[in-house]
């Protein structure tokens, strides 16, 4: 077949894909949002070569859903917004929004020291004179490693993320000092976010689980949101590949892994989620002016690794924050990857405007390419200026 009739049917089947998304699945009454992300959301499914993907906007009071592919491999059913997925890492700032909801009411400070929450008999060293703080930690610039399996647990071929355990992490810290001295070095750690979720937990007197629904998830009426899928939301959880194109088997995060990558979430509680990180109202600015404030800027640190160190200002509470360019606002950035899913969320305050998406396929350089569009979506929804 000649390659411009090849060309010619493929503009076709993309146009009648973002049709079909639009008239099905969109909210939007904004002609804009609702055109420009069904476009974005064909070509990002296209380009990922995933089984499934989910893509939801915020921009103002509008929003915008739509799901693309299977839930799983063969099944012939189309994801939705209530399709449950796996978001990683995303589920740093749902811990951050945690710590910045109890700062805001004085339960905890920002710059307490970790020690003030460790079990008995366990003293997390310091570096120096420099403790590690809650802050630290949050903006992974304690100087910890990324992970911290115990290694003394025997392999678990039903599940290797029980190698994650709280009392190893707490043995750790109690006799290796950081790396470097906190505040001077940005090093990604999921261990350091075990250990928030561990102080955070201590500090609301309950498990970390309960704080994230008496904190966000109840009063922003996210019932699909948890940290511990129920039996009869099970059925629901997208399928995905493993790096190997095989299906996950969607391993559990263990306790103390749920604060770094622990969440189940659906693209409808998301966009709730993400219109609260977008309003202005007075009972939750307090707390929003915390989560989206830069914390750690790039500028001076010694290292910087795992932090987009080349397009990012700084560390927010578990945000990366970029820099305005080329038309895209700034952004506070996270991205995830877990049991079959990538996943990416960007918030730009000042223009209201919000973008999901999750794809069922671990696949690092595919991410780069949602991670362009996503960006990209963003230059063309946001106005000239706020």
């Amino acid at each position: 077949m000649p390659a411009r009739k090849i060309a010619r049917l493929l503009l076709c089947s993309l146009f009648a894909i973002a049709s079909t998304a639009g008239a099905q699945r969109a909210e939007a009454e904004d002609l804009a949002l609702r055109d420009a992300a069904s476009m974005a959301g064909v070509g990002m499914f296209l380009n990922a070569r995933a089984p499934g993907l989910i893509l939801a906007v915020v921009r103002g009071e509008d929003s915008f859903i739509a799901g693309y592919g299977e839930i799983a491999p063969g099944s012939g059913k189309e994801p939705d917004g209530r399709s449950i997925v796996r978001v990683g890492s995303v589920s740093k700032v749902f811990a951050t929004d945690v710590l910045a909801a109890m700062a805001a009411t004085g339960q905890v400070a920002l710059d307490a020291p970790l020690a003030g929450y460790a079990p008995p008999g366990k003293t997390p060293l310091a570096f120096e004179d420099r403790p590690v703080t809650l802050l630290d930690l949050a903006t992974h610039s304690a100087g910890l490693p990324r992970e911290m399996p115990d290694p003394a647990t025997p392999p678990d071929e039903k599940n290797p993320f029980a190698a994650y355990k709280a009392s190893y992490y707490w043995d750790w810290m109690s006799s290796h000092r950081p790396a470097y001295r906190p505040g001077t070095t940005a090093i990604y750690s999921n261990f350091g976010f075990g250990l928030l979720g561990e102080a955070l937990g201590k500090a609301g007197g309950k498990p970390f689980a309960e704080l994230v629904g008496e904190r966000i998830t109840k009063p922003l009426g996210m019932a699909d949101t948890t940290l511990r899928l129920s039996e009869a939301q099970k059925p629901r959880l997208m399928t995905g590949l493993d790096p190997f194109g095989k299906p996950d088997p969607n391993w559990e995060a263990s306790e103390v892994m749920q604060a770094s990558a622990g969440i189940y979430t659906t693209a409808d509680d998301m966009v709730r989620w993400m219109r609260w990180h977008l309003a202005d109202d007075a009972a939750g600015r307090p707390a929003r002016t915390l989560a989206h404030a830069l914390w750690r800027p790039h500028d001076g640190l010694s290292r910087l690794v795992g932090v987009e160190a080349t397009d990012s200002e700084g560390m927010g509470l578990g945000w990366i924050v970029s820099r305005p360019k080329d038309r895209v606002p700034l952004l506070l950035g996270k991205s995830g990857g877990i049991g079959g899913f990538m996943s990416y969320v960007v918030l730009s305050p000042n223009r209201r405007l919000g973008i999901f998406v999750v794809a069922s396929k671990v696949d690092f350089a595919m991410f780069e390419g949602l991670r362009t569009a996503v960006r990209d979506l963003a230059a063309e929804l946001a106005p000239a200026s706020p």
